[in-house]
């Protein structure tokens, strides 16, 4: 791991500004940014702390699970520290973009926005009045950055775990001094104070990574088994089972219909097909009567039965022209005796 000694130098302390006395260290990636006043570990002077970490890697699903982002490419705020997005980074930016079109400068403690300057008094001697009261509103929740800004889906995690030991001890506290002070060489006049310094310790707690991914609970497969799986325990369905239901009650149902609505457009295709034929130059012949509806031609009794149809005039049958009734003479000169009965 990491070991060192601070030097605090607590003589330098404004003590109008800073109540305590220790200092803050965060453990980060080297693609993040730290943000040490935000989630820093504080650790006090005059003991040696050990810190030990456990590293979990976390992944969580995004839409329309959550309302995560992946890369932060959604979000419409400029990323100003050129590093992984975070929800922190996202919401330094977005004060200080908010810094830029209030106060008119941005706030020197954050990078600097493109075609912005950082703020002093001679140009903008009212920008901490501004400052403070739009740090107010970034606290209520009032510039809508906590609205904007979502966590990120993928992201590096750090437990750590700290405990303390009193440092130097007693037995050691004057020669551990001496060792440090003249470790500093010219650059310290004095002999240094417990109070100055903290020892610091920085370790792996386990070389495991932890991997932290969430599954949704139900899928599109996993649905369908279980539908599947409840059909055929409580209705013993099948695959089967569905598809014949299906055939039965769409398919056939279907054809059923087409096949009526086919049989009703055949049946009206062939009586419009008959009564063009009906319809000739000639008009209507006896045995071309409508009323019948027999295939074969009616006889002479059946004929003088039949209604007449009341839209079409009547019927008129033509004479029977038969040759065999046509009577020729086999004289050539008529008898005597027709002669006087034609007189008589």
């Amino acid at each position: 791991g990491l070991q060192v000694v601070l030097y605090i130098d607590e003589a330098d302390y404004n003590p109008f500004l800073v109540t305590s006395t220790g200092a803050k260290i965060i453990v980060h990636d080297q693609n993040e940014y730290p943000f040490i006043e935000d989630i820093g570990t504080e650790i006090e002077t005059a003991a040696a702390t050990s810190i030990g970490m456990h590293f979990t890697r976390s992944r969580k699903l995004s839409k329309p699970y959550s309302d995560c982002t992946e890369t932060g490419a959604d979000i419409p705020v400029e990323n100003l520290y050129n590093k992984s997005y975070s929800l922190q980074i996202c919401l330094h930016s977005c004060f200080q973009k908010a810094m830029v079109d209030s106060c008119g400068c941005a706030q020197y403690a954050q990078p600097l926005p493109a075609g912005a300057e950082y703020c002093n008094y001679k140009k903008n001697p009212n920008w901490m009045y501004c400052y403070y009261r739009l740090h107010e509103k970034f606290v209520k929740e009032q510039l809508g950055c906590q609205q904007i800004c979502k966590d990120a889906c993928s992201f590096k995690e750090w437990a750590l775990t700290t405990s303390i030991a009193q440092w130097p001890s007693t037995v050691s506290e004057d020669w551990m001094l001496r060792v440090l002070s003249w470790d500093k060489g010219q650059k310290l006049n004095k002999k240094l104070n417990k109070t100055d310094l903290a020892s610091l310790m920085v370790f792996y707690k386990d070389l495991n990574e932890r991997f932290i991914s969430e599954n949704p609970a139900n899928t599109l497969v996993i649905l369908l088994s279980n539908f599947g799986g409840q059909l055929g325990l409580w209705m013993s369905c099948s695959v089967v089972c569905v598809i014949e239901i299906v055939e039965v009650f769409f398919i056939d149902s279907l054809s059923i219909v087409l096949r009526r609505q086919w049989q009703r457009a055949r049946k009206w295709w062939s009586g419009r097909r008959g009564r063009e034929q009906q319809a000739g130059p000639l008009g209507r012949q006896g045995h071309d009567n409508p009323v019948c509806i027999d295939e074969d031609l009616p006889t002479f009794t059946t004929a003088l039965r039949l209604p007449l149809p009341h839209d079409s005039p009547l019927p008129r049958t033509p004479p029977p022209n038969y040759s065999t009734l046509r009577l020729e003479t086999a004289f050539t000169e008529q008898l005597p005796d027709t002669l006087e009965l034609g007189q008589h």
